[in-house]
């Protein structure tokens, strides 16, 4: 989902195989930081039983995932972190077409970005639940629906092994939901294919299903790190590999038993623009910089500083956008 952005990096070293076939597809940038958008990202219904992890994702993230949103919770809607992440609320909102009365589950909901914007829509009549894993970014939440007289359900729960099925999570009480919403969290999903055919299980017939990739090339950092994580031996916390295009979300909802209604570019949500000399700075910003021994974090730092060159332009600027491949696919009646 950079100053904005922590991408990054873990201490799990790729294999060779793995490496050939990231660069072989110059694999696609994105996750962010938030690339949830407000969000602390869960790993939501995705299996390590009969679906193993992604072997380019490093399969004891959580933890870290976890840590790093909790500590940025009080801070995290500042205009200098999450600009871009009110933007995308927005859209998934307006999207989605809440009617009163409809329920809603709002997939790695942190701060309540969509969550709380999603109750207001729906009313008195309707429901919504927000799952986070982050109790730090569920306070703010919690507090943020408080102030304003909402009954939202929060529920704090990391559910990234599934070992069988969707019954797993009948301690959560869960029921149909008409409309699910995942912002900017499905790449950090070992299994995605697994994980949407899960969440469609949570829809009732003809209930929809909301969610988004980062466009290739969107995310500066993101990219290069992608592209030299490999190079240094360290696994990372997302897996952009299968993203080649729109087509690629097309056919993930497609594998699911979905229909899709639409799968878009959105607008830019967010311009940024650096100095070719700011490469080191961008690097300290990124979560790279807390991972991994000394030797290595230089070593990527010398590489990223390196290829952030190479990305700007005869002006000396290095340039972004922050796009997303917006998708909207429900289940059949």
């Amino acid at each position: 989902m950079v100053a904005w952005f922590d991408v990054w990096a873990a201490t799990e070293a790729i294999n060779a195989i793995c490496v050939r076939s990231w660069r072989r597809k110059g694999v696609a940038a994105y996750l962010v930081l938030a690339c949830s958008q407000q969000h602390s990202f869960i790993n939501l219904f995705s299996s390590s039983h009969n679906h193993p992890p992604s072997p380019i994702m490093n399969p004891d993230a959580s933890a870290t995932i976890k840590a790093t949103y909790t500590k940025r919770s009080s801070t995290y809607e500042s205009a200098s972190q999450s600009s871009f992440h009110f933007c995308q609320a927005q859209e998934y909102i307006q999207r989605a077409n809440l009617q009163p009365g409809q329920s809603v589950l709002d997939l790695a909901c942190g701060t309540g970005l969509v969550t709380i914007p999603a109750k207001q829509y729906v009313g008195p009549t309707g429901r919504v639940v927000g799952i986070d894993f982050s109790d730090g970014m569920l306070d703010v939440a919690r507090r943020k629906t408080s102030e304003q007289g909402l009954d939202i359900r929060y529920i704090e729960h990391d559910i990234r092994y599934i070992e069988h099925d969707i019954t797993d999570l009948a301690p959560l009480e869960l029921d149909k939901f008409d409309v699910i919403t995942c912002a900017s969290a499905l790449l950090l999903m070992p299994d995605p294919r697994y994980a949407v055919k899960h969440w469609s299980s949570l829809l009732v017939p003809g209930g929809r299903l909301l969610t988004d990739v980062v466009l290739e090339r969107s995310l500066v950092a993101h990219t290069i790190l992608t592209h030299i994580g490999p190079e240094v031996g360290r696994a990372l916390l997302w897996d952009s590999s299968w993203v080649e295009n729109e087509n690629s979300l097309k056919e993930l909802f497609i594998d699911a038993g979905l229909v899709v209604e639409e799968v878009y570019e959105s607008d830019g949500y967010e311009t940024r623009e650096y100095r070719v000399e700011d490469g080191a700075e961008v690097f300290e910003q990124s979560m790279f910089r807390k991972l991994g021994d000394l030797e290595i974090r230089e070593e990527a730092k010398e590489l990223f500083v390196e290829r952030f060159r190479e990305m700007a332009g005869q002006d000396g600027v290095v340039r972004e956008e922050v796009r997303f491949y917006m998708g909207i696919a429900r289940k059949e009646l």
